[in-house]
Formats: C-alpha cells, structure tokens, sequence
C-alpha cells in the first residue's frame, strides 16, 4: 500500500474522531458535568430539575436552538472569512486558476490542457460524478467518429 492509502486513512479517522465521535462524547460529558457539578449541589436547582433526564431534556431544548442559531450566524458571516483563508493555501485552485487565465489570455499549452483534463476527470471519476463529463465524452466521440455516409435510394 502507498502512502497516500494510509494519509487517507489518517483524515478518515481524524475527522470521524473530531467531527463526531468527539462531538458526541463531549456534548454528553457536557450534560452529565452540568448536572452532577452545577445542579445537584443545589436544592434550588434540584428541585426545577428533579432528574438527569430533566436537566438533559430543557437543556438540549434551548441548546440545540442556540447553537443552530450561532451556526448560521457562522455560516452566513464567518464562512467568507475562512474560505478566503483557505483558498491562499490551496495549490489546486492556484494551479486551475492560473491554467483559466494562461487559457483566456491564449498562453495556455497543449500539456497544460491535457493536465488539467485529467486531473479534474479524476477528481470527477472518484467522487463518482461521470455524468457530469458526458457532454465532453459525446464532444471528442463526434469528433473522432469517421464522417457517416449517407446512402441514398
């Protein structure tokens, strides 16, 4: 197996562990902390929340809203931001942005040309998206195929 096989295989993980094994562990640790630490001790607050189950059912009622509220807040006003960021380090858009522009301004070479192709069609290949390149299949077979005669009676 090659290096990429396992480099792969290490974001896989990272991002199943981040994104929601973590997520999840962390969101009840959450819940159960709250509760023993912060609403047990308290007469007061046991009263209003009697049980676990209690405290977990309000709190996941306001929480839950709160953070998809402040999720699309990110989302509306945070995301330019990071992508911004994100696209400064990207060497894939640089590479494709930079073929556009040799392209329109007519400096783009044949082995450029054939470089992007392939690159985007495996990236169209892998994510499973061939459909979308069957314009472009029809195109080069129309081109390729000898020129039909028509017989006439």
């Amino acid at each position: 197996m090659n290096a990429k096989f396992f480099q792969r295989r290490w974001l896989d993980f990272r991002n199943g562990h981040s994104i929601y094994l973590v997520f999840t562990m962390a969101f009840l640790q959450f819940v159960i902390t709250t509760y023993t630490l912060g609403i047990e001790r308290f007469d007061v607050l046991k009263t209003v929340f009697p049980s676990m189950g209690t405290w977990a059912i309000i709190f996941v009622a306001i929480y839950v809203p709160a953070a998809v509220a402040i999720g699309y807040w990110h989302r509306r006003n945070q995301y330019s931001v990071e992508n911004e960021a994100l696209l400064k380090e990207n060497w894939v858009w640089a590479w494709i942005m930079m073929y556009e522009i040799r392209l329109i301004e007519g400096k783009a070479t044949p082995e450029e040309t054939r470089q992007v192709k392939e690159f985007l069609e495996g990236v169209l290949k892998r994510q499973k998206k061939d459909a979308l390149m069957s314009h472009y299949i029809e195109d080069i077979l129309k081109r390729e195929a000898p020129p039909s005669s028509s017989s006439s009676s």
